[in-house]
């Protein structure tokens, strides 16, 4: 009769083990998605200033050459 109890309690302990771990991988394989959903956000941020960045250096080049032909008309040398 003892060893009965005893074994209940082991295997209800075991089964209260193992709902905590379904739960916690459950927990785990949601914050991986939310993590995976971040790490793309940030993704897509940065490929947007390198973006803004590319363009801003291509306005630069374009200003530059602009200023380089009026200073060709203007007989100004560097």
């Amino acid at each position: 009769m003892m060893a009965e109890n005893v074994d209940s309690l082991v295997l209800e302990q075991l089964r209260l083990i193992r709902e905590d771990l379904g739960a916690l991988k459950t927990g785990m394989a949601a914050f991986k998605d939310e993590v995976h959903g971040e790490f793309g956000d940030v993704k897509a941020e940065l490929l947007g200033q390198r973006t803004m960045i590319f363009s801003l250096a291509t306005t630069i080049g374009h200003i530059d050459r602009r200023v380089e032909h009026i200073e060709e008309k203007l007989g100004i040398e560097q």
